[in-house]
């Protein structure tokens, strides 16, 4: 019968692509954050323009800035 290892990654930190727990939380909260902010100011009127610039350029620089 085969033996297999179950729960390999206990006691690790949390990692995806790179990015560990800590940073990763901090990017997935921003990136809600800027889609609420892109949301409210299109239902305000902003421009689509704006609003995609704004959707695009500031998890850009989120995700730059939480990046280790």
């Amino acid at each position: 019968m085969a033996a297999f290892e179950i729960n390999k990654g206990v006691g690790r930190t949390v990692e995806f692509k790179g990015l560990k727990a800590q940073y990763l939380f901090l990017f997935a909260g921003g990136l809600l954050a800027v889609f609420i902010l892109v949301v409210i100011l299109y239902l305000c009127g902003v421009s689509q323009i704006t609003c995609l610039v704004i959707g695009v350029v500031v998890p850009a620089l989120w995700y730059g800035k939480c990046s280790p």
